[in-house]
């Protein structure tokens, strides 16, 4: 269901309460997530509550229902990333390709540049590291932990460097979309950690 204006807006605040927007332009989710690394919050619509995957949420809110069929995508690969200017709607083919076409696509034989720790785990560090406020290093140890492309290693392992690090994705992975780069001072706090409200839209 596609809402009002005011809704989306109501929406959006609720979001950047709940996350820390990084120099490199990724929104991280600082709350509850699922069980493979996802944004994840309760929500109240119409009267009735639900769990939802942020992102999705963010698209269907804006664009109404989703077609059968159709993901949110992430343009920079981060399944903790809220950043509507990295979502889009894609079919699990194109993903999946996407995935293949920049050889981070697992299987028996993976020899490509997923990170070791999985989505979940990838996520987990991320959050632990913004945990107490916007720590550059502390963001850039946890990137580099599971990092398996050998430039972005490289970039961040001297610290966080939000123009290294994106020359080394774009230059790891070609075929991937381009993810604004903001400058450093629109990085924001984190915020604090009241209780887990729930947004309700009605």
């Amino acid at each position: 269901m596609k809402v009002a204006r005011g809704g989306i807006e109501r929406a959006l605040e609720y979001v950047a309460e709940r996350s820390v927007l990084v120099p490199h332009g990724c929104r991280y989710w600082v709350r509850s997530l699922t069980t493979d690394g996802y944004a994840k919050a309760v929500v109240t619509e119409a009267g009735r509550e639900r769990t939802v995957r942020v992102h999705r949420w963010l698209m269907e809110l804006l664009h109404g229902p989703l077609p059968p069929r159709t993901i949110t995508a992430h343009s920079c690969n981060e399944s903790l990333c809220v950043e509507l200017d990295h979502l889009s709607n894609a079919t699990q083919r194109t993903n999946m390709r996407q995935m293949a076409d920049q050889g981070r696509a697992a299987g028996r034989a993976h020899l490509g540049y997923a990170d070791t720790r999985g989505s979940l785990g990838r996520a987990q560090a991320i959050q632990a590291a913004l945990r107490d406020g916007l720590d550059l290093d502390a963001l850039a140890a946890a990137m580099l932990a599971g990092e398996a492309r050998p430039l972005v290693r490289q970039a961040l392992a001297n610290g966080y460097d939000a123009e290294a690090y994106l020359a080394a994705v774009r230059a790891s992975d070609p075929s991937s979309a381009l993810v604004p780069l903001f400058p450093a001072e629109a990085a924001e706090e984190a915020p604090a950690a009241p209780e887990d409200g729930q947004m309700s839209l009605f």
